[in-house]
């Protein structure tokens, strides 16, 4: 089918366009679901529970609503699939390339990596508390893997996830691998992602990582679902 294009208004200005669409995608990202979803079921601040993660894994860890985790995954994945489906399908763009890369990749790549870096650090309470917070982006990351290449970016990083979690029974550490091997999925399978898979697994990382050391002691639970229940 060939693809459906929309006039782009800044063929001359293809710099600010990238802007743009990064900064749109930004705010996009920047809705902290977890947040307002807890918040409205518990009363409760989502960042003072469990893991403290703004993502759809502690909400349930928060309410014990497993419907609730269902509906923060999906939100969150769509904000990361509708926005980059729009860019990848109704818009054209000048002919340039940026290190061997169409100027269209990286307008995709603006648009996905505006949303995961709005998800782990949201404008949203940087305004309110003058504070980054956010989550580890993972749903919104499914979202935008699922719709630029379900077989050849999505599946082998699931792949990954799944074979560390299923083997080590840690959920965090199986996130953690698929995304250090997220670039070299993109350069294997679908070259042109490379930069877009390489950019977006760069804040998930650094969200992750603190949680790394912590697992190495034992600190970190196993199929971490449910909070503990308190002794006594």
């Amino acid at each position: 089918m060939p693809k459906s294009t929309a006039i782009c208004p800044f063929n001359q200005m293809p710099y600010l366009y990238l802007i743009s669409v990064f900064l749109i995608s930004y705010l996009i990202g920047s809705l902290p679901t977890a947040f307002f979803v807890t918040k409205k079921h518990s009363g409760q601040d989502v960042r003072t529970i469990g893991t403290g993660n703004v993502g759809a894994m502690n909400v349930v860890r928060a309410t014990n609503k497993p419907h609730l985790f269902v509906l923060v995954f999906l939100i969150d994945a769509l904000k990361g699939a509708i926005p980059v489906w729009i860019v990848k399908n109704y818009i054209s763009w000048p002919e340039i390339e940026i290190l061997n890369t169409s100027f269209s990749i990286w307008i995709i790549t603006a648009c996905a990596f505006g949303v995961v870096l709005g998800h782990c650090y949201s404008i949203y309470f940087k305004i309110k508390e003058n504070r980054f917070y956010g989550g580890k982006a993972i749903s919104s990351l499914i979202g935008i893997l699922g719709v630029l290449d379900f077989s050849n970016l999505l599946l082998p990083w699931a792949g990954i996830c799944l074979v560390f979690i299923l083997a080590t029974g840690y959920l965090f550490l199986g996130q953690l691998m698929g995304t250090i091997f997220l670039p070299f999925i993109g350069f294997l399978f679908t070259r042109q992602y490379f930069w877009l898979c390489f950019l977006i697994a760069i804040p998930v990382f650094i969200k992750q990582w603190p949680r790394f050391i912590p697992m190495l002691k034992g600190e970190e639970p196993r199929w971490y679902w449910k909070l503990p229940k308190k002794k006594g």
